[in-house]
């Protein structure tokens, strides 16, 4: 390693420093309160106005609000005893309150860096989006609802065969829409979590899935190939992953009889693998790749639904490996490597 003289370290870290497009501030504690001894230019743009310099100034007095002031308070404690804080919070800016990421470091004695990332954009977008989904999750089951009532009655009046197909395909589709806003609601839950991984059997979860797909669709044949037990990391959502699998393996399956054979095995000392295999027609070739990742998603290439979505973004959040087989016999194979837990059978 290349040893650099004191000065010339100092100012690399000054050049760093002052070039940082994160508002950064380094300060003392005197008498408790953060004291300004420098600030890089982003951090002058963002709270100062420009007129005189921040060094000397009380950090507390410039950026944090009235109300804002007992967590401020809360973190300079947390400071003098040497500790780091990291935290969301609000701050007064030149251009009113934003909100931002906080993080602080000491450096030594009532002494220390703080990083101010400013995430107002990102956080008013996610709630944006959180009110947008529930309201077209309500107002499209609601209305889901009525068009199926409504096609079931036609259903039953009518007397003319084609209206009577006519209004099944109407309750299908019906049915589809609700199922999409079902799954809608899942990935929204699935992705607001921080996955926690822990051994999880999934042996045990494949189980109980099927006995829950065998009752839902009498008319399919689902087998399975299993260990008695297989440990891999996993999180509760591994439930929904193979649900999500088996489902779509025999919903989508136009055979006369759907058959879905699953499959869990260990690879080696470090991978287990789960398979899950149909004689359905196959995943298209454009939706397939899309998901994997091989494609890009289009106007016109974007995936069907949501289902193998939520099982690539579980697989994201796993770690694991995920691919799609369609072999010369027909059918599709969906192949997903996960991680083995430790001590996992």
């Amino acid at each position: 390693m290349t040893a650099y003289p004191h000065t010339e370290s100092t100012n690399r870290f000054k050049r760093l420093f002052n070039e940082l497009n994160e508002a950064v501030v380094e300060f003392e504690l005197v008498d408790g309160d953060p004291v300004i001894a420098q600030a890089n230019a982003a951090f002058v743009d963002t709270f100062g106005d420009g007129t005189e310099s921040l060094s000397g100034s009380s950090l507390n007095d410039l950026i944090v609000p009235a109300d804002r002031r007992e967590e401020a308070k809360q973190f300079d404690k947390q400071t003098a005893a040497g500790e780091s804080n990291a935290a969301v919070v609000e701050r007064v800016t030149a251009n009113g309150r934003r909100q931002f990421v906080y993080r602080s470091v000491p450096i030594e004695t009532a002494h220390a860096f703080a990083i101010y990332t400013d995430v107002t954009a990102e956080l008013r977008r996610k709630r944006h989006l959180d009110v947008l989904q529930r309201v077209l999750r309500h107002n499209l089951r609601n209305d889901v609802n009525v068009i199926a009532g409504q096609a079931e009655k036609i259903a039953a009046l009518a007397d003319d065969e084609e209206i009577q197909a006519a209004a099944a395909s109407i309750t299908e589709t019906a049915n589809g829409l609700a199922r999409l806003s079902e799954e809608a609601k899942t990935v929204q839950r699935v992705l607001g979590e921080s996955p926690t991984l822990e051994p999880t059997d999934i042996t045990a979860i494949i189980d109980q899935v099927v006995t829950a797909c065998s009752k839902e669709f009498p008319a399919a044949t689902v087998t399975t190939d299993c260990p008695t037990a297989l440990l891999v990391a996993a999180d509760a959502s591994l439930r929904i992953l193979v649900e999500s699998l088996i489902d779509n393996a025999i919903r989508h399956n136009t055979a006369t009889t759907p058959a879905v054979t699953v499959t869990a095995r260990v690879v080696d000392d470090a991978t287990a693998e789960l398979l899950i295999a149909d004689n359905g027609p196959g995943i298209p070739v454009t939706e397939r790749d899309v998901v994997t990742g091989e494609q890009d998603i289009t106007p016109l290439h974007h995936g069907s639904g949501l289902g193998l979505w939520l099982v690539r973004w579980i697989t994201d959040r796993y770690g694991a490996d995920l691919s799609i087989e369609t072999p010369d016999n027909g059918g599709t194979t969906v192949r997903i490597g996960f991680d083995r837990a430790l001590g996992g059978r």
